[in-house]
């Protein structure tokens, strides 16, 4: 089962902003770096990379569909941004049970908070009072 990646265009926006919808994600807007992963012509998946600047990217929104999970969507997905990325240093907030699968691909655990930008930290404080599930702060460095 081949994956197929693409970037989304202004016209997969309303789309995608639905599926974040159903599992509480927050929206995405037309300036970030947005993949949808198919199978068979199908969507199946997607992610993207918002740009806090020129040299910061904040990696997420990581969405596999029901019923495609375990099929290696999420890996093409995740690999696609950190490849297509400009952002020297990126960082994620992922669920704690995510951490081995993230760190696979050299994301660690964020030493110095102190060099964290504001923007992530007030998010990583949202996930972490909003969601049901622990959600770490990683970093990973081109």
């Amino acid at each position: 089962m081949e994956i197929s990646l693409r970037l989304a265009n202004t016209a997969d926006l309303k789309t995608i902003n639905e599926r974040y919808a159903e599992v509480d994600f927050v929206p995405s807007y037309e300036d970030e770096l947005i993949v949808l992963a198919s199978i068979g012509g199908k969507i199946v998946g997607q992610g993207r990379v918002v740009s806090i600047d020129s040299n910061i990217g904040e990696l997420g929104g990581i969405y596999v569909f029901p019923n495609n999970e375990g099929l290696g969507v999420a890996r093409k997905v995740v690999e696609f941004l950190i490849k297509n990325s400009k952002h020297p240093l990126l960082y994620c907030l992922p669920f704690a049970e995510l951490q081995s699968f993230y760190g696979s691909m050299g994301f660690a655990p964020v030493e110095d908070m102190a060099q964290v930008p504001k923007a992530i930290i007030k998010k990583y404080k949202w996930c972490n009072s909003n969601y049901d599930k622990a959600v770490l702060l990683l970093q990973r460095t081109k």
